[in-house]
């Protein structure tokens, strides 16, 4: 079986691929977007008698880390077809990717999983958790506002792919688990083609402001319902981006006071949010918790040197790597606030980790000591109490970005 990137032409039986695999038909027009913002040259699809029987691909970011940030490659497009399942076709594309991250010097990768059971043999662990809720608007009274300076206006699409990505690249640096989006990647999730829209409006824009300058964004869509004369619209909040907490909270009150509306719902927000106490009745919201950004370390020290930790220590970790082997094995860590220094060494290990469980706690979102209560960390108290304070951080991961 030949593992190998496409080109453009190709991109209609790439597509195809993943069709048959999660059951939708594409239509050209948005193929025609798709393989515009897909990077082809990362694109991977594995070829049997000349027919494609597995794709996936890479996005090229820079995540924000605790302290800093790193390149990582984001693993997208995953489809083997129904007639070649556990034939090895996954397991070789992995290495092929594996290989390009490598080759590009990214020391992370991370994905979205479309199902949570597949990814953890190839050294995956979950990083960030997504939160989607929903409220009635009836039960979703605020507690009194604060006296603030700031004002709310709607913008059109035009003004949006402006302001939008000023305010994403301001909230980028101080959230671990942020995804760069590049100018290719915002004309995409602007794009906003009829199909996509779900019986719901066109996305539409609120911005926040405070002396001319924009401090917060929330792009929403309107299902409009009514029954026996009644309103019974439904509001989609579906991405919602701020740089002050007076913008967030304010944007919050925007959307709960608008008129006709039954039910607020979310798509992806942090699992703590501003929102738990701006509510009068925090009980209300129906929030269900489910995996986000997966993450998994190709190159360890490059990878742990590239963040801060919240307090100074030295361990010396050693990975515990099935499907590489070679990015596994001892690393001295030794991180502080002010920045770290990783490498390779023979001393004897403090801690003994499992690849995934490494990438899960390598945002600070996940606990060793978790890991080590069930046998996938193994140390000493000392040492796991240690390495949680170190990895711990100030603000919990959080990924608002698909791909």
């Amino acid at each position: 079986m030949d593992i190998r990137s496409i080109n453009r032409d190709e991109f209609r039986d790439y597509a195809a691929v993943w069709e048959r695999t999660f059951n939708f038909d594409g239509k050209d027009d948005e193929l025609e977007f798709e393989a515009d913002v897909h990077e082809l040259d990362r694109s991977i699809v594995a070829v049997e008698n000349g027919s494609f029987v597995g794709t996936g691909g890479s996005f090229s970011f820079d995540m924000t880390v605790p302290g800093g940030s790193v390149a990582a490659a984001g693993l997208t497009a995953v489809a083997v077809l129904p007639t070649h399942r556990r034939r090895g076709v996954l397991t070789s594309m992995m290495r092929y990717h594996f290989d390009d991250v490598r080759n590009r010097e990214e020391p992370v990768a991370v994905l979205r999983a479309s199902e949570s059971v597949i990814y953890s043999r190839f050294g995956y662990g979950v990083a960030t958790f997504d939160s989607s809720w929903k409220i009635g608007r009836r039960d979703a009274a605020l507690v009194p506002e604060p006296e603030g300076g700031g004002a709310i206006s709607l913008i059109d699409v035009e003004e949006a792919r402006v302001v939008l990505p000023q305010i994403y690249a301001g909230a980028a640096p101080s959230t671990p688990g942020f995804l760069s989006r590049n100018e290719d990647v915002w004309k995409h999730s602007l794009l906003d083609l009829e199909s996509w829209r779900g019986k719901f409006t066109a996305n539409r824009f609120a911005v926040y402001e405070e002396d001319g300058t924009a401090l917060g964004y929330l792009r929403y869509r309107v299902k409009d319902t009514w029954e026996e004369s009644l309103p019974k619209n439904e509001v989609l909040a579906a991405e919602l981006i701020a740089l002050e907490p007076a913008a967030e909270a304010a944007l919050w009150r925007f959307i709960f006071s608008t008129d006709l509306v039954d039910v607020i719902r979310t798509q992806n927000r942090p699992t703590h949010e501003l929102l738990d106490i701006l509510l009068a009745d925090p009980r209300r919201l129906e929030r269900r918790r489910v995996d986000g950004l997966w993450a998994r370390l190709v190159d360890v020290p490059a990878a742990l040197a590239a963040r801060r930790y919240r307090t100074p220590g030295r361990l010396v970790i050693e990975v515990v790597d099935q499907f590489l082997p070679d990015s596994g094995g001892r690393f001295l860590l030794e991180g502080s606030p002010d920045g770290a220094e990783c490498r390779r060494t023979t001393d004897e290990p403090d801690l003994v980790v499992d690849a995934d469980a490494l990438g899960a706690c390598y945002l600070g979102g996940s606990s060793f000591a978790m890991f080590h209560a069930v046998g996938r960390v193994v140390g000493s108290e000392q040492a796991v109490r240690l390495v949680d304070t170190m990895f711990s951080w100030h603000v919990e991961p959080w990924c608002p970005h698909y791909f």
